[in-house]
């Protein structure tokens, strides 16, 4: 697939929070070889044991860490982390309508992340904001988005649709 240029680029971070529990969970694994609580390692090994923790740490920070919506020239790819490792990519011919919401996620899917089951998912890392795509066969998909008019107005723009419904 050839490389489509960027309309718009929008990356939402993980909240604080998620950032220390795994952060902390790095680092409370890596107690024990900083004290040197198991004697099975020398030094190098509970040197190379604590930099294989603050590399996994750090991996799944930058893999998984936030969404990154973007605006391209046929498709809105969103993508988890700062690589489009896990995405999902949605060809504008395939949307039907758009708009910006709140909407409840713990109560319609559990909580944020990649979730949904049947016609109706959502990709978020925070809030309750996102921009709700109506796809062809009855599917929907919640995009998550600290900026959701703005990322909706960027979609309607490449799609060569009004800036807004109302237009």
């Amino acid at each position: 697939m050839p490389v489509e240029s960027i309309a718009y680029h929008e990356y939402s971070p993980w909240p604080r929070w998620v950032a220390w529990v795994v952060w902390g969970s790095m680092g409370g694994s890596a107690l024990p070889f900083v004290f040197g609580w198991d004697a099975d390692f020398d030094m190098l090994g509970r040197a190379l044991a604590i930099a294989a923790l603050l590399g996994l740490g750090g991996a799944i920070q930058f893999f998984l860490g936030g969404l990154t919506a973007q605006v391209q020239e046929t498709r809105l790819l969103i993508y988890m982390g700062s690589i489009p490792l896990v995405k999902r990519s949605v060809r504008f011919s395939d949307i039907v309508s758009l708009e910006s919401i709140r909407y409840r996620p713990i109560a319609e899917f559990g909580g944020w992340g990649v979730r949904g089951i049947g016609k109706k998912k959502v990709w978020s890392v925070r809030g309750d904001q996102a921009v709700s795509l109506t796809l062809s066969g009855g599917r929907t998909l919640y995009v998550g988005s600290d900026h959701p008019q703005q990322l909706e107005m960027h979609i309607r723009r490449a799609m060569g649709l009004p800036a807004s419904p109302a237009e």
